[in-house]
């Protein structure tokens, strides 16, 4: 038995139900003459005295309910079965009339019999629930909803909260990848009764998940039920499902509904949290249209399933469509994709994607794997990548402009007071450029409105992640006056502080004080800036929009001590994820390899090339 968690080993446990088999197929053969099988029992008890398993037998079947298995005699065989079994045919157990004690010490014993090392950091009650649910469906491939009844009640006996036990054997399917059995518990609980907001929350999530991971066993009628169950719900508890209402409607293929929701209802944190499920509905249900008709005003970055799935799209478009038709949907593809954040092309997605050019007929391409040169070339073609640069002249245009059209504007001061802006300009000559510009109010409130103390620790963990990880020396955070005035001493010696009035637009200033600091000058914020940069006109807006890729840095919120590349998302040097050269009809896939952990986007250097070899079209 293990020290750390009183919990016996596996080996352990291997050898105490091989004993335990032999000695109970010795009492079928031998009705249950425990004389003749003396020896293989004190194998069995030997081998478990390590474990609770030799406890529970002795204790409770031997000594405590001989006397009822006596006068159910003809139904002793099931009960031997049910314990042969860790509780697999829980319907027998109401035969025996064994109440909520034996249903507690039944409770007590599955939770030892499991190997669920991730709940043992739980607490008593529920890391005995999470491994009871456990001992459970790794018995029993097929439940139906009766024997799911039996094991519901047994568990509600125990605990007596229903929302508890539904979304604890929802949490242990999903993490375990029991997919089947979960669309299995959630079409039993219709049945019940699914009328608890947080169990249908947990439902959606393990729907979801079985949508993305394993489709095959995906229903979905399952999914049009859950749907009819938010809408009813949500006249309760209004705003409480939208992530979970969008999620749906989704797996649904209700993509109209869906986008109705993205341009008037969701936030840009749930936008980022729903693009892959959307991206992937929409591969599947092959209406990629509604993908690349989306205005997205907010970042985001596409899960490594995605193009996955994308590659199995195009396939299919080949096949039913033709290659020219295929091929459009591969630029809208690398369009759509070239967008976002974060490079999350993976060599299974490289392997996908050769088999798909390789699918082929009339046009011929070449699919070699290679590196990018210091120089900043392909090392297979050795044409150069586009690289983001901006030249000295265009970028002091770009910063003209801005002070005079985003913080000044048509009317005076539009932004702020000139009272205010001279003072901000005046901090800014009495101080060295600034390396990187934090987005003070945008960062704390990464992660929901709180109290202050608790905004000041997240700029804080942000700009030690940024001073001590990479190197940033001369650090600002431009903040709100009633939260700043509360800013710690470590802070105030890591970053200058500069506090702007609450009624002022305070991204302006971080706007600002970023292009007058240099080019080399990085700023953090989730915010795109597009009230913003609509209003210059080009080519100062494209300048805008190139320095913005070159210059900004997006924050995710994360745990306290996360590593950094979960926290910040560095831009890259190179123009996107994917470069497409319509000249040459020549694409270049950046891409993560298998052994990388937490690779910087910058430091990216593999590259898919994929060439054209015919010209004729």
């Amino acid at each position: 038995m293990s020290k750390a968690s009183d919990v016996p080993l596996l080996d352990e446990r291997k050898k105490c139900w091989t004993a335990r088999d032999q000695f109970f197929a010795c009492l079928d053969a031998n009705k249950d003459d425990e004389k003749l099988c003396k020896s293989l029992k004190d194998v069995f008890e030997a081998s478990c005295r390590r474990t609770w398993v030799e406890h529970f037998n002795r204790k409770y079947r031997f000594e405590k309910y001989k006397k009822e298995m006596e006068t159910v005699g003809k139904h002793r065989r099931m009960f031997v079965l049910a314990l042969r079994r860790l509780v697999v045919d829980l319907r027998w157990f109401r035969r025996f009339e064994i109440e909520k004690q034996f249903t507690g010490r039944l409770l007590k014993f599955c939770s030892t019999s499991t190997g669920m090392d991730q709940v043992l950091r739980m607490d008593s009650k529920s890391k005995a629930l999470y491994q009871t649910i456990h001992s459970y469906i790794v018995h029993n491939d097929i439940v139906s909803n009766d024997d799911w009844y039996c094991f519901r009640r047994m568990l509600l006996e125990s605990l007596d909260k229903q929302n508890t036990v539904d979304c604890a054997v929802f949490k242990v399917l999903e993490e375990n990848c029991y997919f089947e059995l979960g669309v299995s518990y959630i079409s039993y609980l219709f049945d019940t009764g699914l009328d608890n907001p947080v169990t249908i929350k947990q439902a959606v999530h393990l729907l979801e998940q079985c949508f993305l991971k394993d489709f095959e066993h995906f229903h979905s009628g399952v999914a049009i039920q859950l749907l009819e169950h938010i809408l009813v719900m949500e006249k309760s508890f209004p705003n409480f499902f939208t992530y979970q209402k969008a999620i749906v409607l989704c797996m649904c293929g209700h993509f109209r509904q869906c986008l109705s929701m993205w341009s008037s209802v969701l936030d840009c944190p749930t936008k980022r949290r729903l693009i892959s499920t959307l991206f992937i509905a929409a591969c599947r249900y092959s209406n990629t249209a509604s993908i690349w008709s989306m205005r997205m005003k907010s970042p985001y970055t596409l899960s490594a399933s995605c193009h996955m799935e994308m590659s199995k799209y195009l396939k299919e478009q080949l096949q039913q469509n033709g290659e020219w038709r295929s091929l459009r949907e591969l630029d809208r593809y690398v369009i759509f994709y070239g967008e976002s954040q974060s490079c999350t092309f993976d060599e299974s997605a490289v392997e996908a994607f050769k088999s798909y050019f390789a699918s082929f007929s009339e046009i011929k391409w070449s699919v070699d794997c290679g590196i990018v040169t210091d120089n900043g070339c392909c090392s297979c073609c050795s044409s150069p990548l586009k690289q983001l640069t901006l030249s000295d002249e265009d970028f002091n245009s770009m910063k003209d402009e801005l002070v005079k059209r985003i913080v000044i504007g048509d009317s005076v001061y539009r932004q702020t007071s000139p009272e205010e802006y001279y003072r901000f300009r005046q901090f800014l000559n009495r101080n060295d450029p600034f390396d990187v510009v934090v987005d003070g109010c945008n960062v704390a409130y990464l992660g929901g409105p709180t109290s202050n103390d608790v905004y000041i620790r997240r700029i804080t963990r942000l700009v030690r992640l940024l001073r001590f990880e990479l190197k940033f020396r001369n650090i600002l955070v431009i903040g709100r006056d009633h939260f700043m005035r509360f800013a710690s001493d470590s802070l105030r010696t890591m970053a200058k502080l500069f506090s702007v009035s609450n009624e002022t637009t305070d991204d302006a200033f971080v706007i600002v004080a970023a292009v007058i600091s240099g080019k080399h000058c990085y700023m953090v914020s989730n915010d795109q800036l597009n009230t913003h940069c609509h209003k210059l006109y080009r080519p100062e807006l494209d300048y805008f929009l190139l320095w913005r890729r070159m210059r900004q840095i997006f924050s995710e919120q994360a745990e306290p001590n996360a590593p950094r590349h979960r926290t910040l998302q560095i831009p890259k040097p190179l123009c996107s994820n994917v470069d497409r050269a319509y000249e040459d009809d020549r694409y270049h896939f950046l891409y993560v390899p298998t052994e990388t952990n937490g690779v910087d986007d910058r430091h990216l250097r593999n590259v898919m090339c994929i060439q054209r070899l015919t010209s004729d079209y």
